[in-house]
């Protein structure tokens, strides 16, 4: 009863367009108020053990390190590296939206960067060259949530320290599917093409597109330090993300020439107020996911599934279905800290691999950052390109069922995520 009525709490208070850290707070502290044999000071101090990990340093560290990249004019040159590669075939500059969103996403590892990034330099110049604009956003939106499954991933991180599952492995599980929703994308992008008649751009020479790669793979290494570093065991996820800000760093000040030291405290401060957003809605999503263990939450729903039906397809099926309406109206990192724990049972008592379920269950979540009501990288993509949502929704459509096919593989065929994990192993 009482985990109930913090839970509609939550929801009640999501409805009014309370921010979602407020949300999960006075969730947390209705279901402590409403316990007669839980002192009040539990809130703060399970607040205080939601945020007291080594590991959750990474997080500002990858978002200074993107913010490096962005600022450095590297970005830049990830999309100059894009268009050497695929965009001499038809539909071009579609093409390259989604290879550049990979590209930038083994960096960033934040959807909502890419979308801003990727997004304000290549939306306008698309719809420029001809391309109509709700296909435009919708490539965008969408291929930017690759941005959370090709290493390194701020939701994967959190997820390694809610479950306490190897961040490395996590790392490595997400590279092929993020590689496969590039693919599927580039499928949607070369029907779109052919049906509205896209133009291709102008192939680079050799000496362009040798130009195109010594410009672009320095920063691609960043990749390869990360997950080097830390399959290798040389780093901890927290030590790579700071090597690769100073990597990045000296990138953008030496080689491009872009990022200079009076950046610095612009940059600092920007990442430490999306940092102070990101860690109260972990912290306060810690403490409501807390009370429920407390209330024997997570049993209770594992006892009356696995007493429902032990069909892995079926259960699987319920998972996919209840993460995806989760992630269309809650935010990343707090709905993998809430409902993490209250689905590890039932997915430890089914035999499936963590790392797996892990990759699952941020893939699942990522669908819901360019789906309505939330949706912040369609609403970010929409702005760029200065239409309606309700006009980019019908071009969106095959983009977001090609992801759910990508969703659908990875479930049902475990050695697409587990390859390079056990590879590692």
């Amino acid at each position: 009863m009482i985990a109930l009525v913090s839970f509609l709490v939550m929801i009640g208070l999501m409805l009014f367009n309370v921010p979602i850290a407020l949300c999960t707070g006075f969730a947390a502290i209705t279901g402590i108020v409403m316990s007669s044999n839980i002192s009040y000071m539990t809130f703060v101090q399970r607040l205080y053990v939601g945020m007291d990990s080594f590991t959750l340093i990474a997080v500002p560290l990858f978002m200074l390190c993107g913010r490096f990249m962005a600022l450095g004019g590297i970005t830049k040159d990830l999309i100059g590296l894009a268009n050497a590669l695929v965009g001499r075939f038809k539909g071009g500059m579609l093409h390259v939206n989604v290879v550049a969103s990979m590209f930038f996403a083994g960096i960033t590892g934040s959807a909502a960067a890419d979308t801003a990034s990727i997004g304000g330099i290549l939306i306008p110049a698309t719809i420029e060259k001809g391309f109509d604009a709700d296909v435009t956003v919708a490539v965008t939106a969408t291929s930017s949530t690759i941005g959370v499954m090709i290493p390194p991933s701020i939701p994967m991180v959190v997820f390694g320290v809610t479950a306490g599952v190897s961040i490395g492995k996590l790392f490595l599980g997400g590279i092929v599917p993020g590689i496969l929703v590039g693919l599927a994308l580039i499928i949607v992008n070369i029907f779109y093409s052919r049906k509205r008649n896209y133009p291709a751009e102008k192939p680079y020479s050799g000496k362009e597109t040798i130009h195109a790669v010594v410009r672009g793979l320095p920063a691609l290494l960043t990749v390869v330090i990360i997950l080097g570093g830390i399959t290798s065991g040389l780093f901890t996820p927290t030590e790579a993300a700071g090597i690769a800000c100073l990597y990045t760093f000296l990138l953008g000040r030496f080689m491009y020439r872009e990022l200079f030291l009076k950046d610095i405290p612009n940059i600092m401060l920007e990442v430490a107020v999306t940092t102070g957003q990101v860690v109260l809605m972990i912290a306060t999503a810690s403490a409501l996911g807390w009370v429920f263990a407390h209330e024997s939450v997570p049993a209770i729903i594992s006892s009356f599934v696995l007493g429902a039906t032990r069909n892995k397809f079926l259960i699987l099926l319920l998972i996919n279905l209840l993460l995806l309406f989760v992630g269309t109206w809650m935010d990343l990192s707090p709905a993998v800290t809430v409902f993490c724990p209250i689905l590890m049972p039932i997915v430890l008592a089914l035999g499936i691999d963590p790392v797996h379920f892990g990759v699952i269950m941020v893939i699942n979540l990522a669908i819901g950052l360019f789906t309505p009501p939330v949706g912040v990288c369609l609403f970010l993509a929409c702005g760029i390109g200065k239409i309606s949502i309700t006009q980019s929704i019908k071009a969106f459509i095959p983009y977001f069922f090609s992801m759910l096919l990508v969703l659908l593989l990875i479930t049902y065929w475990p050695q697409l995520v587990m390859l390079l994990p056990n590879m590692m192993g």
